[in-house]
C-alpha cells in the first residue's frame, strides 16, 4: 500500500483526540526511534513518500503494522538506501582556500575530504559526504556545475547553493622570469607544467582551455607534471622551483605571494544533501559566511566575488 493511499485509509480511523502513541500507532519520534533514523530523515522520507504514514489531526503517525510491512519488503542489503541513513559529516570535493579558511574558524565538526570535483560527485552518490565543493566547466566553457549534477542526480535529494566567483588563472614563479603572459607562451616555450589529479575540476578546466587555444595535448615542446592534490601543493611546487606554471586559483597565488595570470571567471558551487542542510555543521558554515569576517577573508585572498552566495541553483524534485 503507498503512502496516499495509506492516509486516505486511515484517515477516519483515527479521531483528532486518539493518542498517536497508542500500541498500533507510532508518533515521528518513537518510528525515527524504531528505525534507528534522526527525527529529521523521517520527515524528508514522508515528503518523498518513502514510507507509510497517515495525519491524525494535522499531525504524522505511522500504523506499526504497516512498518514493519513495509521493512519486510525491503531488499536484504538495500535497506539503507531505501531508509536514507545519516550521512557522514564531510566535505568532499575541490580545494578552496576560502572554503578551508571557513571551516577552521566555523563552529562546524565537519571534515574536509578535498580529492577533487568528480570524486566529490562521487562521494555524494556513494553515501560518503554529505556535501561537495565543485567547480566543473560544460564542454563549452559558458557554464560550471549544472550539467555535472544533472547527470549524477539520479533522484539524489540534492540542492546546489552558490558558493562564490573564483578567478582562475596561470600561477608562476614570483617576478614572472620566464615571462609567461598567458596560454599562447605554452606554444613557445619549454616549460614544465603542473597539472591537478585527473577528476580536479582545475584539471578539466586546463584541458578545455587548452583545447580553446588550440594547444595540443601532447605537445612536443612541454613536460607535463601531474597528480598535485590541491591549489596550494600546486602553488608550492611553482614556490619551490619544481615546475614553472599550473593553473589554480587567484586566493593560493597570493597566499604564496606567486606571479598570477588570469584567465577566466569560474562558479564554485556547494551540493548538498538536503537531509544534511539543517544539521548543525552546514548551519554552522553557512552562518559563517554571512559573517563579515568572511567577506574580509575573500578580500584578502583576493579574486573573489561574494554576491551571489546561498543562491540556490538547483533543487532536486
Amino acid at each position: 500500500m503507498t503512502s496516499k493511499r495509506a492516509a486516505v485509509v486511515h484517515k477516519a480511523a483515527i479521531s483528532d483526540g486518539e493518542p498517536a502513541a497508542a500500541a498500533s500507532w507510532l508518533t515521528v519520534a518513537e518510528v525515527a526511534d524504531y528505525l534507528r533514523l534522526r527525527p529529521r530523515t523521517v520527515y524528508d522520507m514522508v515528503a518523498r513518500e518513502k514510507i507509510p504514514f497517515s495525519r491524525a489531526g494535522g499531525r504524522l503517525v505511522f500504523a506499526r503494522d504497516q512498518i514493519d510491512q513495509w521493512l519486510s519488503h525491503q531488499h536484504r542489503g538495500h535497506v539503507d538506501a531505501q531508509v536514507q541513513r545519516d550521512l557522514p559529516a564531510i566535505i568532499a570535493g575541490s580545494h578552496d582556500p576560502l572554503l578551508e579558511w571557513a571551516m577552521r574558524h566555523s563552529d562546524s565538526p565537519m571534515a574536509l575530504m578535498t580529492r577533487g570535483s568528480r570524486d566529490g560527485l562521487r562521494s555524494m552518490v556513494e553515501g560518503r559526504a554529505s556535501a561537495a565543493l565543485i567547480h566543473l566547466p560544460a564542454s563549452d566553457l559558458q557554464s560550471f556545475n549544472l550539467h555535472a549534477v544533472a547527470e549524477a542526480v539520479r533522484g539524489q535529494p540534492w540542492v546546489l547553493i552558490h558558493w562564490a566567483r573564483r578567478t582562475q588563472g596561470l600561477i608562476c614563479a614570483p617576478g614572472n622570469p620566464l615571462a609567461i603572459e598567458g596560454l599562447a607562451s605554452l606554444r613557445r616555450k619549454r616549460l614544465r607544467i603542473g597539472r591537478r589529479q585527473p577528476g580536479a575540476g582545475s584539471r578539466e578546466l586546463f584541458e578545455l582551455l587548452c583545447r580553446q587555444a588550440e594547444l595540443p595535448a601532447q605537445p612536443r615542446n612541454l613536460h607535463w607534471q601531474d597528480g598535485y592534490s590541491s591549489e596550494d601543493d600546486l602553488g608550492a611546487a611553482v614556490l619551490a622551483g619544481e615546475i614553472d606554471c599550473g593553473l589554480g586559483v587567484l586566493g593560493s597565488a597570493q597566499r604564496l605571494n606567486l606571479h598570477f595570470i588570469p584567465l577566466l571567471v569560474e562558479s564554485a558551487d556547494l551540493l548538498i544533501d538536503r537531509r544534511a542542510y539543517f544539521e548543525p555543521g552546514i548551519q554552522s558554515l553557512l552562518a559563517l559566511a554571512r559573517h563579515k569576517a568572511f567577506a574580509a577573508q575573500a578580500q584578502r585572498l583576493g579574486g573573489y566575488d561574494l554576491s551571489d552566495f546561498g543562491r540556490v541553483r538547483w533543487n532536486a524534485r
